[in-house]
């Protein structure tokens, strides 16, 4: 196999990305979402060749779409339906071609209800799933907890509400997969820290196609995917609390999203005191993850004055180095605007901590044991120490 180099480019929500290796044959590891490699572009040809990959071509890039195509695999075949590609799948591609069924034997067009079990209703509960309205385990059951999924399905895409999975709402399952209404699904519910879903993957993917999130894609919404969305919220002028509710999932799905690349973007200091506040925001959100590091004023990590001096600087406001002097220079105000400097008295009397508000009751700062982070002023270790807030823009 040769190496092959592919320019990352990203295209309709897909990211295209070099294979990072190339000297393993399909099969010597465990393939899923988020992995680069030469497997994965072998991996998705087999899918296609199969008529499950439905892609214009192989990408070597273990996104959403692929992860999906593992899923109608697993599914058709009687296998376990997780969307990984590991032993079992891999042995079920490489068999005879007569043994493993194909996309187009699939028999999504036959009618399925309470009672039903097998490869069908498995493949049924996951499509659910994928749409927002199965949230159970995907086991091949058609109980009445698919039946109620069914009936979801049906009262959101203006079907006969029957909970019988007939040709009418497999029809409308496969449009709806064709014509993205999954993302209407996903902006009716809500996501958060803890949840593991597609729904979740597909969040994460957007989310790095917007410049956000700069890790895998895995379906858990861990710490790393909160911030991401806090960023985006912030850019975004939505409430900052890095819960992927409606609100949330509609901006971000929608034309009008804002990219992070736009936080990037400076004020002059004759500028408004509220265009510089969501410039500093922005601003401070690009930073979020970063370590702390006591005396660090760069990117490899800031201590807290040194990240506020850092974020007023990318706005073109020169502020002091040091927690006292950054007190001692600022106009002190009754109330907290975004864009204002938050102090607390963490180690004596003084001001000795400070951060950045960013409106909601909340403030970004880099803390000795978070490194760059959104918190609430109402935690109650911050609330008990909050001196107040000065103005230097």
């Amino acid at each position: 196999m040769k190496k092959v180099l592919v320019t990352s480019v990203v295209a309709a929500g897909l990211f295209f990305a070099a294979p990072q290796m190339a000297d393993a044959a399909l099969g010597d590891q465990t393939l899923r979402v988020g992995m680069n490699h030469a497997d994965v572009t072998e991996l998705q040809e087999a899918l296609k060749s199969k008529g499950y990959f439905t892609f214009d071509r192989a990408t070597g890039y273990y996104g959403s779409i692929t992860a999906d195509a593992v899923r109608k695999f697993q599914a058709s075949n009687g296998l376990k339906v997780d969307g990984i590609a590991g032993p079992q799948t891999f042995a079920a591609l490489k068999a005879n071609g007569s043994t493993v069924v194909a996309a187009s034997s699939s028999n999504t067009t036959s009618t399925l209800r309470v009672g039903a079990r097998g490869a069908a209703v498995t493949n049924l509960q996951q499509q659910l799933r994928n749409h927002g309205h199965f949230s159970s385990a995907v086991d091949g059951v058609f109980g009445p907890l698919t039946e109620r999924a069914v009936r979801s399905f049906q009262s959101a895409r203006g079907l006969s509400v029957d909970g019988i999975a007939g040709p009418q709402t497999f029809s409308a399952l496969g449009q709806a997969a064709v014509s993205g209404s999954t993302t209407q699904a996903a902006t009716s519910t809500t996501l958060r820290q803890g949840t593991r879903s597609a729904e979740v993957t597909r969040l994460q993917d957007r989310l790095r196609q917007l410049g956000y999130f700069n890790s895998n894609s895995t379906g858990y919404y861990g710490t790393v995917t909160t911030e991401s969305v806090r960023r985006f919220q912030a850019v975004n002028k939505l409430q900052v609390d890095g819960v992927a509710g409606p609100q949330t999932l509609s901006r971000l799905h929608g034309s009008n999203a804002a990219a992070a690349s736009t936080a990037s973007e400076t004020v002059s200091a004759s500028s408004s005191s509220s265009s510089i506040g969501s410039s500093l925001v922005s601003s401070a959100n690009r930073y979020i993850g970063t370590p702390y590091r006591y005396g660090g004023t760069t990117t490899a990590g800031f201590d807290c004055s040194g990240f506020v001096q850092r974020v007023f600087s990318d706005v073109g406001v020169s502020v002091p180095r040091t927690v006292a002097q950054q007190w001692s220079s600022g106009t002190t105000v009754a109330a907290p605007s975004v864009g204002d400097i938050v102090f607390f008295a963490t180690v004596n009397s003084g001001p000795s901590h400070n951060g950045i508000y960013i409106g909601n009751n909340q403030f970004i700062h880099s803390g000795s044991s978070t490194g760059v982070t959104v918190t609430s002023m109402s935690n109650s270790y911050w609330s008990a120490r909050y001196l107040g807030a000065k103005r230097i823009h």
